[in-house]
């Protein structure tokens, strides 16, 4: 079978160029080749575009997915009826040892069609594929060096010795104030869908008070409980919609006996070390593109901030062993017989 082969090197991971491949709805900002293909790129499911090449009338596609490994393959198969033609189009993904990809960007031809076709193919879908691989190229590279606004927190001086004595919320007249009487443990940034972020900021920043260390004292008829329904219940201006403390009252909850708190609303605007970042992937689920996270994570290793997808390690270890110290305390049913 005739097969088209063509081939880049990319100065980026495999899941940065993945992300990059995978990513239909912001294709028209890089890619030339096809553009407008739109669908959900699932197995067994179809696609649709336009392939555009020089010297060649805009050809309209239509083909089902074959086969998905993520961040390493990516193929689709086009058919006409009574199998004068078919094209696999495969994308393949080679991570290399010192840190950039290699991808396989080929086709392999069918049919009579085909057959008569491959001196065309073999100049002008040539010269598009080749193309679109040095736009990808581009695309994946300029991602890679992409600067996001993590959190205003993360660009200021910390200190380990800083209390947040006083938070207000962000109203002009009139803001909701609490106190805040007891020492602040792990400050984190959280990336998942439920922290109130600071306009324009990617990650909320949240630290822990032992309950009753937060007193409200002005304006707090302004605070409502944002979802009743989540165990930890935030407490936000309904202004502002800055959210000032979030309580846990459910007493077998991990994290009953503390007290959330945003240090960014302390009014010395004095900050305690960042010390992870949480729930990053969340960030995809709230909207943002996944060709930004490594752009997103690599700053953070910048900053000295370990990312993670759940808590810190140490918090998830303490989660795990409150969940066994519960299930150790619930009486079997042969004891409850006896």
């Amino acid at each position: 079978m005739p097969t088209l082969e063509t081939t880049v090197i990319i100065n980026a991971s495999a899941q940065l160029v993945w992300s990059a491949l995978d990513d239909l709805e912001r294709y028209p900002e890089w890619n030339e080749i096809i553009p407008d293909l739109k669908g959900c790129t699932i197995v067994g499911e179809r696609v649709s575009g336009t392939l555009k090449q020089d010297n060649t009338p805009d050809i309209p596609i239509n083909p089902v997915l074959t086969r998905i490994v993520g961040a390493r393959e990516l193929r689709w198969l086009s058919e006409a009826p009574g199998g004068v033609f078919s094209a696999e189009h495969i994308f393949i993904l080679e991570p290399t040892e010192d840190g950039t990809t290699r991808l396989l960007h080929n086709e392999v031809f069918g049919g009579p069609v085909a057959d008569e076709r491959w001196p065309n193919i073999d100049r002008n879908t040539r010269a598009a594929y080749e193309k679109f691989n040095r736009l990808l190229k581009a695309r994946a590279e300029e991602l890679g060096r992409e600067a996001l606004l993590l959190h205003p927190a993360t660009g200021k001086d910390a200190s380990s010795k800083i209390a947040c004595s006083l938070l207000r919320c962000r109203c002009q007249r009139d803001p909701v104030e609490v106190t805040v009487s007891g020492p602040t443990y792990h400050n984190h940034l959280c990336g998942c869908s439920k922290c109130w972020k600071p306009e324009g900021s990617l990650f909320a920043q949240v630290a822990v008070t032992p309950a009753g260390s937060v007193e409200e004292k002005q304006n707090v008829e302004k605070l409502s409980i944002v979802d009743a329904m989540q165990k930890i219940e935030r407490y936000a201006c309904r202004e502002c919609g800055a959210h000032i403390v979030g309580r846990v009252t459910d007493k077998e909850h991990h994290f009953y006996g503390l007290e959330f708190i945003h240090p960014e609303l302390a009014d010395n605007g004095a900050q305690p070390p960042i010390e992870f970042a949480a729930f990053a992937s969340s960030l995809v689920e709230s909207g943002t593109s996944p060709s930004s996270m490594h752009a997103i994570r690599r700053q953070l290793r910048g900053l000295s901030i370990p990312a993670y997808d759940a808590f810190s390690p140490e918090l998830m270890d303490v989660i795990a062993w409150h969940r066994v110290k519960l299930a150790q305390s619930i009486p079997t049913i042969a004891d409850s017989k006896n």
